[in-house]
């Protein structure tokens, strides 16, 4: 007979299976559809702009963007994802008029995927037209709310007719009583008494100061400018020297050569880097083949591109020079 897992061994078997999973968010900065495609696996049945794929178990997959306009060729990327986060990914268009991969950032698993994404405007659902309403004008005028209060007395034969008519301009009152007394058909007692409220809403502008509407738009991000550096740029912002100081120090506690790798690479992920940050990190490496493979991942995550040409330095045979540069012209 199974005895039943208790509770908190249920939890922590969980929350470990979470861990070894990731989630991948892609977006068209354009707003253009795409279906996505992680190692094989197609994870949207509809084209959209943006796509949240989740539970990938796989840190280096296979990811592909087939897009809905089939005169874009479709992008196709191995990727480098740790488990246990969600990562999101811009897809953008480098000067080179290609569509490229962007990773714009990370943060916990589940984030993304039970985010509401609306396509459309919402509609209004209900009016509400029976309340007085104040409106204030950024030039100081303020609306004027008129509210005009009919009763009505209607009698029954043998009766006369009492009309009482009360308008209101704020706190402004004009009252108005008018009896009318038939000699033939004489009084009696009111029978019925209707009353009506009508609500208007006049908004009083100047004319030389219209109403202005303010709208929240999201700051943009500064712009770096590397001094003396006229070439091409690949990222917007490279890292502080203190940052870097402490991406060196954590690669290189490292023991291993290929878990240096993975962390130097969870670090170029979301991050921007100089050629001579990129250099640093190379120099942190044993072999010729794991500095050739940083160099060429790198890339992508580079501020000062035309200053490529520096990393020569760092190798030891000129196939690894010739081999980068083949990569480069290729991009």
């Amino acid at each position: 007979m199974l005895r039943p897992i208790p509770l908190v061994a249920a939890l922590f078997l969980s929350a470990l299976a979470d861990a070894q999973t990731s989630d991948l968010v892609l977006f068209t900065d354009d707003g253009v559809k795409f279906t996505l495609v992680v190692d094989g696996d197609v994870k949207n049945e509809k084209p959209a702009a943006r796509v949240v794929a989740t539970g990938i178990r796989n840190e280096t997959p296979m990811v592909l963007v087939r897009f809905e306009d089939l005169s874009i060729p479709e992008v196709r990327k191995q990727g480098y994802f740790p488990l246990g986060k969600e990562y999101t990914v811009m897809v953008t268009t480098n000067k080179k008029g290609e569509k490229v991969f962007r990773p714009t950032g990370e943060a916990a698993l589940g984030t993304a995927a039970g985010a509401l994404v609306i396509d459309e405007k919402p509609r209004p659902v209900g009016f509400q037209d029976d309340e007085p309403t104040s409106v204030t004008n950024p030039g100081g005028s303020t609306g004027t709310t008129v509210v005009i209060t009919e009763q009505t007395s209607t009698t029954a034969p043998g009766t006369g007719e009492n009309v009482n008519m009360t308008v209101g301009f704020n706190g402004l009152g004009v009252n108005m009583n008018v009896n009318v007394n038939d000699p033939v058909l004489g009084t009696s007692a009111t029978s019925t008494t209707t009353t009506t409220t009508t609500t208007t809403t006049t908004i009083i502008t100047d004319i030389d100061e219209p109403v202005q509407t303010t709208a929240t738009r999201p700051a943009e991000p500064p712009v770096y400018t590397m001094p003396g550096y006229t070439g091409r740029v690949g990222c917007p912002w490279p890292m502080s020297s203190g940052e870097f100081a402490d991406a060196k120090s954590s690669i290189s506690s490292k023991s291993f050569e290929d878990t240096r790798m993975s962390v130097a690479k969870q670090v170029a992920t979301d991050r921007c880097f100089t050629v001579d940050q990129v250099k640093g990190i190379m120099e942190l490496f044993s072999f010729e083949e794991t500095k050739l493979d940083f160099a060429k991942f790198a890339y992508d995550h580079t501020f000062d591109l035309s200053n490529y040409f520096k990393l020569n330095d760092a190798f030891t045979f000129e196939s690894s020079v010739d081999e980068l540069n083949a990569y480069i012209r290729g991009r």
